[in-house]
């Protein structure tokens, strides 16, 4: 209270400012949920309890983004440096301490093995918080994050699906193919027909796995059968071994293959597997180093999408 028994006004919340700041910086509401790995709702909240605090608007709304009002180009300088001496801050008191806050981190197999790398790398750039990993399949990493048991989860999903309870922002689109080996007459040709497919036994992924979930649910949009399994492996990397002792087609994410694999691949005609990887947490704010590593696996996948 004042002297004069009022309420002494509130100061701007941190994360009020950083919502303000990175909307401004982006020029948009959706990309600063995005950026922050909040929802667009969330977002809008922390800007109207920072206008409500300033009391005239900072920022003018259209279709094409925002714009900082003249009251917001007041309040920007000085709440950009605001958040990054904060930012500055947390990573300083990590390297002080010689740890952070340890991070769980849930991730599929196939991110695991080609996203996590590169990203546990740049995340170690500015922390050395540890990161815990358990990688599992996709719906396991799902279930792991609504019930709090990973602060961060990387799975793939279908591209309409939705994870309630969980925050979610798009990380990286991949396609499930078609590989054959070298020697099997489908490498020699450019596509072949879905009856060709679902009439060739092939080496499939278990059945708990989300490659598997793709193939399926796609062919049962399109009125097919469900393809002939000749074996069923765990892995993506069992897949290629087992395609080679047999022979055989298998279905793998286009992010496994190289060159090393000794694999062609397929197109089928009128089909594609297309999914989404996702980063995931729990509702609400993000500790320092969970938002480090998420930043880090986009970092990751952009550098993935561009080679």
């Amino acid at each position: 209270m004042t002297s004069g028994g009022r309420r002494a006004p509130r100061t701007p919340q941190l994360d009020e400012l950083r919502a303000f700041c990175t909307a401004v910086d982006l020029g948009g509401i959706g990309r600063a949920a995005q950026r922050l790995h909040l929802s667009q709702p969330a977002v809008s909240k922390r800007l109207k309890a920072l206008e409500q605090l300033v009391g005239t608007p900072l920022l003018e709304r259209s279709a094409h983004g925002v714009e900082m009002t003249p009251a917001g180009e007041r309040l920007y300088a000085r709440a950009r440096r605001i958040t990054a001496d904060m930012e500055e801050l947390a990573s300083l008191l990590d390297q002080i301490s010689g740890t952070g806050e340890t991070v769980q981190l849930a991730i599929s197999h196939t991110a695991a093995e080609y996203v996590m790398p590169k990203a546990l790398v740049l995340m170690h750039r500015h922390t050395s918080a540890p990161v815990e990993v358990l990688i599992a399949n996709s719906s396991v990493v799902k279930r792991m994050v609504r019930l709090g048991e990973a602060d961060v989860g990387v799975a793939a999903c279908m591209l309409e699906e939705t994870i309630d309870g969980v925050e979610v922002s798009p990380l990286l689109d991949d396609e499930i193919v078609v590989a054959v080996p070298l020697a099997h007459p489908w490498a020699r040709r450019r596509s072949i027909a879905p009856q060709e497919l679902l009439s060739t036994p092939i080496v499939r992924r278990d059945p708990g796995s989300h490659t598997r979930r793709v193939v399926d649910e796609t062919l049962e949009a399109h009125g097919l059968q469900t393809l002939r399994a000749a074996s069923e492996v765990g892995s993506t990397q069992a897949a290629k071994e087992e395609a080679h002792e047999l022979g055989l087609p298998t279905a793998m994410s286009r992010l496994a293959l190289s060159p090393a694999d000794r694999l062609e691949i397929v197109e089928v005609e009128g089909l594609k597997f297309v999914r989404r990887f996702y980063l995931l947490h729990p509702p609400g704010s993000l500790s320092p180093s969970a938002s480090q590593l998420m930043e880090a696996f986009l970092q990751s996948a952009r550098a993935l999408t561009a080679s």
